[in-house]
């Protein structure tokens, strides 16, 4: 875990340990209510009754909330399209979901939700050290952008190789070198070798960018990370699950897949 000392000379923490099992996790009580809703800014008395026309402040909010709740969270066209074929120049084909994971190494629903907590506390924590030091003139001070010499693969390697995802790094993370890290992270994944899985310090690096992605998603990063979770589910499908530290070297590959999926809200991909 890397460490920065932030505002008020307190350490800050960038990156969380990545979870070396699922067993490790579950045996955290979340004593939370997944299904409660969060606390409304506006209450509206049990008394106020649905009217046509509304007269009163609370009245119109009740009609709001009707009329919400009617409306689907997803409207799509309903259209033959097919009859614009012969006008298009090119076609995209999005590929398969990721691979399903044997049920030895598939993670548990409790779980994923544990690592999306997690993630979610970090992403604010972040949010509120970026506030913090914007207020007070610090911002320049903290923050390390990222500076490569060599825009190639080769040269990302030697980046993240000869440095540690620190926080003053992901707070100078700028957005091109965030679409741009990710997608090096996901080619130098590519390159892991059947059985074996993704190394703790590139593990790290994948976390910070995730934690830095800035919202919401531009479509060329959705595609990358869906590429991410795609990629980490090809490395665990080659993962023999009755070997001794099979469950270990799918761990950090489940993070990443269950980050994307729930967290970033790409359910298709999720385990």
């Amino acid at each position: 875990m890397s460490l920065l000392s932030g505002p008020g000379g307190k350490e800050c923490h960038l990156t969380r340990q990545l979870p070396s099992s699922q067993s490790s996790q579950t045996n955290r009580v979340n004593t939370e209510n997944d299904d409660e809703e969060p606390s409304k800014c506006f209450q509206i008395s049990p008394d106020v009754e649905m009217k046509e026309i509304p007269i009163t402040g609370e009245e119109y909010l009740l009609k709001v909330i009707k009329e919400r709740q009617q409306c689907a969270v997803v409207t799509v066209c309903d259209k033959d399209v097919s009859q614009f074929a012969k006008n298009q120049s090119r076609f995209y084909k999005e590929p398969a979901g990721t691979k399903t994971a044997p049920d030895k190494l598939k993670p548990t629903i409790e779980w994923q939700k544990i690592q999306v907590s997690d993630f979610s506390e970090v992403r604010s924590d972040l949010t509120k050290i970026l506030v913090m030091l914007m207020k007070t003139g610090k911002m320049e001070a903290k923050a390390k952008p990222i500076k490569i010499g060599d825009d190639t693969l080769e040269g990302w390697k030697l980046f993240f190789e000869s440095n540690d995802p620190t926080l003053s790094c992901a707070l100078g993370l700028k957005p091109d070198k965030l679409v741009r890290g990710l997608e090096m992270l996901v080619e130098i994944l590519e390159e892991v070798e059947p059985g074996q899985t993704v190394d703790h310090k590139t593990g790290q690096w994948i976390y910070a960018f995730l934690a830095r992605a800035w919202q919401p998603l531009l479509s060329d990063t959705i595609s990358i990370m869906r590429n991410l979770a795609r990629t980490c589910a090809e490395i665990r499908s080659k993962i023999n699950p009755d070997d001794e530290d099979a469950v270990m070297k799918a761990a950090p590959l489940n993070l990443f897949i269950c980050i994307v999926a729930r967290y970033f809200q790409q359910f298709d991909l999720a385990d």
